[in-house]
């Protein structure tokens, strides 16, 4: 066992590196070297005690390196679940904030519109009628074809005739009755004038015979003509006087039978006349120029004027009518509000009037009242209030509202059901707010306004204006900028800590 320790030297047994970093003392002289031989040994015996303790050592040190890696971990562990514990703890202590929607206030264009429905009227139309009865002879023509609706037409224009002979009959009598009375007429005239002409000699011979009474009455009463002889002219006065009276009571009757004379023309004139009426009554001419818009008769036809002499309203008349004729730019549009919604219509208010159908297709897809008014505006017709009644309507509880006074017109029809748009007021340059942003209370209207800085809300009274299609008109209480709640005021009161988690575009 010696041997084997003694044969076991850090000669054999260490690498070159080892025996590079040799103690000094091996470099020794060989004198010395008996002398540290016991040395020698001794250093082996240390050496392999110290590769043991080597062997020992690393593996402590390994254990000690987990060990740290361990604490390390459970070190890192700790403070995470403290932190964690420390967050909780914080939000347990700190108030909980609500969500809501807001949105900042801005200012624009507020509105008040008036809605309802209506029907397409014409300001001015004349419904031409039939006044006598008959076949329907005539129907004027336009580009080889019977006149239709739609057709234009010119004032004076005829458009139709009924079967005339008999008023074209009665016409000829009248007007041959008028030429015998102006003869007789003519004659009566002649009369008078001779009739004068025998007053007048009469009146002469009067004059003549009464002045040759005077000389001979004064020679009778010189004694120069005998008494016979004054006499004769004294007759002569007599018979001119009776003379004058029967030539005056000729002018009088010579004058009644002029009268008579011209009552007979008068008469005849009048009846002729009438029978141009009677005639006129055959005839449907167009007083103004204007466009056909109903005609319900066809050439053969026998017309009776009962069709149009029953009872109903003038619509019900236009419709049965035999002809309609029309201004195009008189349309009229009649709607009934209801009085409360009146109250705020004056004339003049600016109206946008729609054809139903127009619009019936977004109608059906559930089209909000904004969408139909921006289709009114883009694509319906510009008018203005023409009047208010100040009654409301028998039997009811509308006033009628007239729309007149188109500056654009598209698609309008006589008799087509519209949707009409008026606007009642407006205010320019106004704060506005979505409805739903406000607290109606019985002390007042609130809003609430986020303070940016600490995330609390002011509940804040306001004055409300225009109640707008959008949104509502803010008078007073809400500044352009500010940050107002629009979602969640149900929960909110004052001083409330929320969090905007939608911040909405303005109106």
């Amino acid at each position: 066992m010696k041997a084997d320790k003694s044969s076991f030297s850090p000669s054999n047994s260490q690498p070159d590196s080892d025996l590079n970093r040799q103690d000094p003392e091996a470099q020794q002289p060989e004198a010395d070297q008996t002398d540290n031989s016991d040395k020698s040994d001794s250093k082996a015996g240390v050496s392999r005690f110290g590769s043991r303790l080597s062997s020992k050592s690393a593996w402590s040190m390994a254990l000690l390196v987990m060990v740290a890696a361990l604490v390390l971990v459970g070190l890192r562990a700790f403070q995470s679940v403290r932190s964690s514990a420390s967050i909780d703890a914080e939000e347990a202590v700190s108030p909980a904030r609500l969500r809501v929607g807001a949105m900042r206030a801005q200012t624009g264009l507020a509105q008040q519109w008036v809605f309802d429905e209506g029907v397409v009227t014409a300001a001015r139309r004349r419904v031409l009628n039939f006044e006598a009865e008959g076949d329907i002879e005539f129907i004027a023509k336009v580009d080889g074809r019977d006149l239709r609706e739609g057709d234009s037409v010119l004032q004076g224009q005829l458009l139709a005739t009924i079967d005339d002979r008999k008023q074209n009959v009665d016409i000829d009598t009248a007007e041959a009755d008028v030429e015998v009375s102006v003869r007789e007429q003519d004659q009566a005239l002649a009369s008078l004038l001779q009739a004068e002409a025998d007053l007048d000699k009469a009146r002469s011979d009067l004059r003549f015979d009464e002045s040759e009474l005077v000389r001979y009455q004064e020679l009778f009463e010189q004694g120069a003509v005998s008494e016979s002889q004054r006499n004769v002219y004294l007759n002569a006065a007599e018979q001119a006087r009776a003379d004058l009276r029967v030539a005056e009571q000729g002018v009088r009757v010579a004058e009644d039978d002029v009268r008579s004379a011209e009552a007979a023309v008068g008469a005849s004139q009048a009846r002729l006349l009438r029978a141009n009426v009677d005639l006129e009554d055959t005839q449907l001419v167009s007083p103004i120029d204007g466009v056909v818009a109903y005609i319900n008769i066809r050439e053969g036809e026998y017309w009776d004027t009962q069709i149009t002499n029953t009872s109903g309203t003038l619509d019900d008349l236009t419709e049965r009518a035999p002809i309609v004729v029309i201004e195009p730019q008189s349309f009229e549009v009649e709607l009934e509000l209801q009085a409360d919604e009146a109250q705020d219509i004056r004339s003049g208010q600016q109206a946008y009037v729609v054809l139903a159908d127009d619009v019936s297709e977004a109608e059906a897809a559930g089209a909000t009242n904004r969408n139909l008014l921006n289709i009114a505006q883009a694509e319906g017709s510009q008018g203005q209030v023409f009047s208010v009644s100040p009654t409301q309507t028998p039997g009811g509880r509308g006033v009628e509202v007239r729309i007149r006074n188109f500056q654009l017109i598209r698609n309008l029809q006589i008799g087509g059901r519209v949707y009409v748009w008026i606007e009642a007021s407006s205010s320019p340059d106004t704060v506005i707010l979505p409805l739903g942003s406000l607290q109606p209370t019985e002390s007042g209207t609130y809003a609430f306004v986020v303070d940016e800085s600490t995330g609390a809300v002011e509940r804040r009274q306001v004055e409300v204006g225009i109640e707008a299609l959008d949104g509502i008109e803010i008078l007073s209480g809400i500044e352009p900028g500010e940050l107002v709640v629009t979602e969640g005021i149900n929960r909110l009161v004052d001083g409330t800590l929320v969090e905007v988690i939608s911040e909405e575009a303005s109106l």
